[in-house]
């Protein structure tokens, strides 16, 4: 037996247990000295997409867990329910941690515990491991999250059980493949800092330069804080998660296809004036291949497309000559923190392309829509900037070209098609550091602190404040240059970016922030009403999803990615670094937010826009995206369950 459980517990995770035996292969195939890492990581993986799946469930109040929770903690070998001494003999008292709270739930005959941690703003109960489970006289602990999944979700409406599982299952085998081999990596970047003489990430990337350009990129091995699917990657074998996903820090080669013109649908910059020497070889494999180039154009696909996916979904195409595949002519590239959008090697752009494989909850591949609005929104992005000077340090990574194969099959129109977007290399100044916004709650592997926590400790160094003075005023600076770009792009011209930490990179100098820049406008949704007030009239294409005449949906979206999952995930961090009370963070965000819309509402035409959005922000409850239940239920489009606000 190779891993920790029973044999009861090796059959109710059997799904789990033989996701594992597939990593080892892989492992025993091409790495077998990594063999013994593999297994040591295996439970704290399996720890780790637990402790996501709790939190998860508490958060979105599945099954009325969080309402129906009973408070247990045991106090000097007594038990208190509630508060109260208890007398409940079913309670198993000695397989509790003293001093631990626990929250209890009933379901069916089944008794589950779940330690807590700490709770934050919107229902955010961190949960800690192990979770103890009771039926009867039997106690033991809850092993995995496809473990806890079968304990609380089995009635009729939950048709995606199975489904979800697998995910799960998936997720945690990846990720203790992840562990295994950052512990190496993480050892090589810790000496060579130590022969530079640095003491934080921070100090690191400015000293590599460029050989460091996506080093916070690659640096989130955890993946998305909140989704307990984070390391899903199905339809991707082992080797191929190592070979394409950015924490193994490997480059590989983008792969070519020449397409037919009249079967591409494009806009703004295409890859050939992008990247015109590559295209002058393609072309040269092209006429080789006794084809006339002048009838075709070059796209770049994504590696593991190119072998999985192309050859079937377009097996008509290149039988016919419509397609052609170049094998001879590559591009070499690294992932950045998103599997799809990767960054060539030398080059002064990075470009998304098509993956027709589920991570997290949603395949990967792009609409044509997608493509066709990159330049349209990018356009319109610099119509606002040029009309709100005072929001120059709220910067867009604008996509400048997208293409798509044109066809009314949905799996042809999303599985050839790319986007080219800025690199924010360009943009950046002498001393400046670009950290991508998730990595803000990665662990250094320099100082094994969050590089948060480094952030704030240069800060405090540099302006020689303390510990509460360095943090109060950290975050401060933060919120005053962050927040007033996204709420002026809703409340003035209805649109809400999908401002979360994944599309977000903070530049740091001198301890300070300086700039922000944003990214990604495939999430973004658009009220145009609000647009065209303003004198502004973007074409976008037809069917599009970014646009909408529902206010609730441009509220939901801004709400959820900018104060749920950015500016909550921050202040929760700096909670944890710093004894401030977390409600001091939330009145600086809700002192910003009146500062930004009491300014907007000087102007007569804004007035109703200003108090309906008001509204909607300081609401007693606001709408928090349900990860779980979506993958759950298999819900088509966003589901979406109240939480406090903690802005009112």
């Amino acid at each position: 037996m190779i891993l920790p459980l029973t044999d009861h517990l090796r059959g109710l995770n059997k799904g789990l247990w033989m996701e594992e035996e597939k990593c080892v292969q892989f492992l025993k195939d091409r790495f077998p000295s990594r063999v013994s890492c593999y297994f040591r990581n295996c439970e704290r993986a399996r720890k780790s997409i637990l402790a996501k799946l709790s939190n998860s469930i508490f958060r979105e109040n599945l099954e009325e867990i969080q309402t129906k929770a009973i408070a247990v903690v045991k106090k000097e070998g007594n038990l208190y329910v509630d508060g109260c001494l208890s007398e409940e003999k079913r309670i198993p008292k000695d397989d509790l941690v003293e001093g631990r709270t626990y929250q209890l739930i009933h379901q069916g005959d089944n008794q589950v515990f779940f330690p807590i941690k700490r709770m934050s703003a919107f229902q955010f109960v961190e949960v800690g491991v192990p979770l103890v489970k009771r039926k009867g006289t039997h106690v033991r602990s809850v092993e995995s999250a496809s473990d806890l999944v079968h304990l609380l979700f089995q009635g009729e409406s939950y048709k995606n059980v199975d489904r979800f599982v697998q995910e799960l299952n998936n997720g945690s085998a990846n990720l203790a493949l992840a562990y295994t081999f950052h512990e190496e990596w993480k050892k090589k970047v810790k000496e060579e800092a130590d022969r530079l003489e640095v003491y934080n990430s921070l100090d690191y990337v400015l000293e590599k330069g460029n050989a460091a350009r996506l080093f916070y990129e690659q640096l989130v091995v955890e993946g998305h804080h909140l989704h307990p699917g984070a390391k899903t990657k199905l339809g991707l074998t082992y080797k191929d998660a190592w070979k394409y996903s950015p924490e193994y820090h490997q480059s590989f080669p983008i792969r070519l296809v020449a397409v037919r013109k009249e079967h591409i649908l494009a806009n703004g910059t295409s890859f050939a004036s992008t990247f015109p020497e590559l295209n002058e070889k393609a072309k040269a494999e092209l006429r080789n291949l006794g084809c006339l180039e002048k009838q075709f154009l070059i796209l770049p696909v994504h590696p593991w497309q190119y072998d999985h996916v192309v050859p079937t979904i377009y097996d008509q195409e290149i039988e016919n000559g419509d397609i052609v595949l170049l094998p001879k002519t590559q591009l070499e590239a690294e992932a950045t923190s998103s599997f799809r959008t990767v960054a060539p090697t030398g080059g002064h752009s990075v470009v998304k392309l098509a993956v027709n494989s589920q991570m997290t909850s949603t395949v990967r591949s792009i609409s044509t829509q997608t493509a066709l609005n990159s330049t349209v929104f990018s356009e319109m992005i610099q119509q606002i900037k040029a009309n709100e000077p005072q929001l120059e340090s709220f910067v867009p990574l604008n996509e400048k070209g997208g293409a798509a194969f044109h066809s009314e099959d949905v799996l042809k129109s999303r599985n050839l098609t790319m986007l080219i977007r800025e690199s924010i290399e360009d943009h950046l100044e002498e001393g400046e550091v670009a950290v991508a916004g998730m990595s803000l709650y990665a662990e250094s592997p320099i100082s094994e602190r969050s590089v948060l926590h480094e952030l704030v400790q240069k800060h405090q160094i540099i302006s020689n404040q303390t510990e509460e003075q360095a943090v109060r005023e950290f975050f401060t600076s933060y919120v005053n240059r962050v927040l007033p770009g996204y709420l002026t792009m809703m409340v003035k011209y209805g649109v809400a970016l999908e401002g979360h930490l994944q599309n977000s990179i903070p530049v740091f100098k001198n301890g300070r922030l300086s700039r922000f820049f944003f990214r990604d406008w495939g999430g973004a949704r658009v009220f145009p009403e609000r647009l065209r007030k303003q004198g502004i009239s973007p074409k976008f294409a037809a069917d599009s999803v970014s646009v909408t005449n529902d206010h609730s949906t441009i509220h939901n979206k801004l709400y959820y990615t900018v104060f749920q999952n950015h500016l909550g995930e921050i202040i929760r961090q700096l909670v944890q670094y710093a004894d401030i009370p977390e409600q001091t963070f939330w009145a600086e965000v809700k002192r910003v937010c009146e500062r930004v819309l009491d300014t907007l509402a000087e102007r007569n035409d804004l007035v109703e826009q200003v108090e309906e959005d008001r509204k909607y922000l300081f609401q007693a409850t606001v709408m928090h995206k349900s990860l779980t239940k979506m993958r759950l239920t298999n819900s088509p489009g966003d589901g979406y369950n109240a939480v406090p606000n903690p802005l009112v």
